[in-house]
């Protein structure tokens, strides 16, 4: 009983979408209508926690990697790339400046 509403639960949880107080409520409410005790109750609601938090880390982690490979793909200039260009722009500047004195 408790492995099919782990299993529903978590196929439902859409973790990276949900705040985890929304995470935390759901598997309250479905660990008190499985009648679970109080200790694995909260055990499930961990789990379900950590699940959810693992899962949003993970898709923010393949978003970025996404958005990168697509500003690779289209060569447009990332912060690091702008932050070098000003670096010699004001190195240059600087190397002007004292060749000019």
């Amino acid at each position: 009983m408790i492995d099919l509403v782990k299993k529903t639960f978590l196929a439902g949880i859409g973790a990276a979408a949900m705040t985890m107080d929304r995470v935390e409520q759901m598997a309250r409410e479905l660990a008190n209508s499985a009648q679970l005790s109080s200790e694995k109750g909260q055990a499930f609601v961990d789990e379900a926690v950590a699940r959810a938090q693992k899962a949003r880390a993970d898709m923010q982690a393949n978003v970025q990697r996404m958005v990168n490979d697509a500003l690779a793909r289209t060569n447009v200039a990332t912060r690091e790339d702008i932050a070098q260009l000003v670096a010699r722009i004001e190195k240059l500047e600087r190397d002007l400046a004292a060749k000019s004195h």
